[in-house]
């Protein structure tokens, strides 16, 4: 019901770059609904996620180290003076801020496992209240002594521990080039990089700025990065249904789909989230992919020819065209534009389309299906 409840979110939501983000979000600090066991936590955390999804990337790593699910599923209600646990210390290193690759097994100036350990002594005593779900820290719990993370010295909690690490420069750079990941695609160049790192940290982790920077830059509209970037099924699923205003959606299906190919909501494969990328496509995936999407336009009585009357269409080549345009990042080739149009046959008279409305429809509908079961269709 949860996962259902937020695709539908997804769907209708007026604001739908505050879901995406908060997908992203769900991904990176990633917690798995059945070690975390409970709907609650997992719900409130979709919540955080929200909350903070475009806002700033400081205060969202300071609360998800109070984020009850997180403390779960990682453990640290566990972490006490004296019986220590690793876990959260670990992540919030190696996949929330600085990133594996700023460790020392890849540079000599990493932080090391030393820093994890100390900085799981710093989260001593970030627990939760299993009554309420709410945080609670205990200081009878938290070893209070001095620790030394990434080269600060003093008695840190685990909020002086995040500090830290956001004064670190490798934190904007490895934020700044997941968000470009996600966004454009998987191989940004350093000076990019860098630069986005730059407008992160001077603006204080604040993201709004980050993410206008990101969509009004070269790199986002360099012919290079179109269709460079493989649906995630969420972005394949929920697109679609954005893209054509399908009505009448059964979320238990979308749900369903999603599964199939290879991702299912609140429950990430591991703590580092979905691989993405080229790991949504395979011989068999793609099959699924094209049915799935192919079933979802088929069951819509949503009015395409309403669709191509409102953008001028009269002749079947404008109606293909104009569907490319709509659906496509980068076009046909002429061959494959020419085969829809073979397909579509001649549009009748304009003044004909009321009377033959319900086969116009079918046959737009079909010509729908042809174009969102192509590889084009699998990449933005």
């Amino acid at each position: 019901s949860l996962r259902q409840w937020w695709l539908k979110r997804m769907a209708e939501s007026p604001r739908p770059l505050q879901e995406k983000l908060t997908l992203f979000w769900h991904d990176h600090f990633a917690v798995n609904y059945r070690e975390a066991n409970l709907s609650h936590l997992v719900y409130k955390q979709n919540q955080l996620f929200r909350v903070h999804a475009a806002e700033n990337f400081g205060a969202m790593l300071h609360a998800i180290i109070q984020d009850p699910a997180m403390i779960r599923y990682l453990d640290n209600h566990r972490n006490n003076k004296g019986k220590g646990n690793e876990n959260l210390g670990r992540e919030l290193q190696e996949l929330f801020s600085l990133g594996e690759m700023h460790s020392a097994n890849h540079r000599p100036d990493g932080y090391s496992e030393e820093d994890v350990r100390e900085a799981s002594r710093a989260l001593t005593g970030y627990t939760y209240d299993a009554a309420t779900n709410q945080f609670m820290f205990l200081g009878s719990r938290h070893d209070s002594s001095n620790k030394t993370v990434l080269g600060k010295t003093g008695p840190w909690s685990g909020d002086d521990v995040v500090n830290i690490i956001l004064a670190h420069p490798a934190t904007a750079r490895y934020i700044a080039g997941k968000l470009f990941e996600f966004f454009v695609h998987r191989h940004p160049d350093e000076a990019t990089v860098q630069t986005l790192a730059y407008v992160l940290r001077s603006n204080e982790y604040e993201l709004r700025p980050f993410l206008r920077n990101l969509f009004l830059s070269e790199q986002f509209y360099n012919p290079s990065s179109l269709a460079s970037h493989i649906k995630s099924p969420a972005e394949l699923l929920i697109g679609t249904i954005r893209m054509l205003g399908i009505e009448e959606v059964d979320y238990r299906q979308v749900d369903g789909a999603m599964q199939q190919m290879g991702m299912t909501l609140f429950e990430p494969p591991n703590v580092a989230g979905w691989e993405e990328g080229q790991t949504w496509i395979s011989a068999d995936l793609i099959l699924t992919r094209y049915n799935h999407v192919a079933n979802l336009v088929r069951r819509d009585k949503s009015d395409l020819c309403a669709v191509i009357e409102a953008a001028g269409c009269e002749t079947t080549e404008q109606v293909v065209d104009h569907l490319i345009e709509r659906l496509l990042t980068t076009g046909l080739s002429s061959e494959r534009r020419q085969a829809l149009i073979d397909y579509m046959g001649p549009m009748p008279p304009r003044d004909q389309w009321d009377a033959q409305r319900r086969t116009l429809n079918a046959k737009l509908r079909e010509v729908v299906v042809l174009l969102l079961s192509t590889p084009d269709y699998q990449v933005s």
